[in-house]
């Protein structure tokens, strides 16, 4: 049996609307982040716009998606991972600190593992799953790391709810974790990725990353009466 994802676009008036998959910097301009303790925030209203727009990076600090309120003071909050993909993968964001001063690569993943002992695996994931064209946001809400579009979360909704694991790590291999975790996303018509993440031993650099290996499992609970009727078409 061939496996098939869930692509269900939403009905919305974006139809005709072409989204761009990366930000680009026009004329050498970069974009400008501040590192707040829990994320990077973009401050300029047009760069955050710009991000948004080309991409669908971060979401709006008083949005549900992009910065949309039309509050002056609004402005777009980047997750860890994707604002270290901008930073050192793409190279068009800078980062700097409270104190203002400029975030290299080491100092950032430092930051950033303080905050999340998973970070590395959670960044190979993110740079894997982007290098496959997806759009990634947080899955925090559904108990997961990440949730996958395609194109862009306004014309789709969410394909995988994404989780990110070491080899070493069973937990969400344990029944009765890994039904409760299927059971919401299979409530909101999505399918598991489970991506096994084995670290590089050196992580100085942002090359030091392509030393990763990532592994995936999808994880789908197998539907007798669907896939007959599916036969029979």
């Amino acid at each position: 049996m061939q496996f098939k994802f869930a692509c269900k676009r939403k009905r919305c008036s974006f139809k005709n609307v072409n989204f761009t998959p990366l930000p680009s910097c026009q004329d050498g301009e970069r974009y400008k982040g501040r590192y707040t303790g829990l994320s990077v925030e973009i401050v300029d209203p047009e760069q955050a716009k710009s991000l948004y727009d080309n991409g669908c990076f971060g979401k709006g600090s008083k949005s549900r998606g992009g910065p949309a309120s039309g509050d002056e003071d609004e402005t777009l909050l980047l997750g860890m991972e994707e604002s270290c993909f901008l930073a050192h993968y793409l190279n068009v964001l800078d980062i700097t600190n409270s104190a203002g001063c400029f975030m290299d690569f080491h100092m950032f993943v430092e930051v950033a593992k303080e905050q999340n002992d998973t970070f590395v695996e959670n960044l190979a994931s993110y740079v894997y799953l982007k290098s496959k064209n997806w759009v990634i946001k947080s899955g925090i809400k559904f108990g997961g790391d990440f949730l996958i579009y395609k194109q862009s979360p306004r014309l789709y909704h969410a394909s995988f709810l994404v989780i990110v694991q070491k080899p070493g790590d069973s937990d969400h291999y344990q029944s009765k974790n890994l039904k409760g975790v299927q059971r919401v996303a299979e409530t909101s018509d999505k399918d598991v990725l489970l991506l096994t993440v084995q670290q590089p031993k050196n992580i100085s650099c942002p090359r030091n990353l392509q030393e990763a290996t990532v592994t995936e499992t999808i994880v789908r609970r197998f539907n007798y009466l669907t896939f007959v009727q599916s036969k029979q078409q």
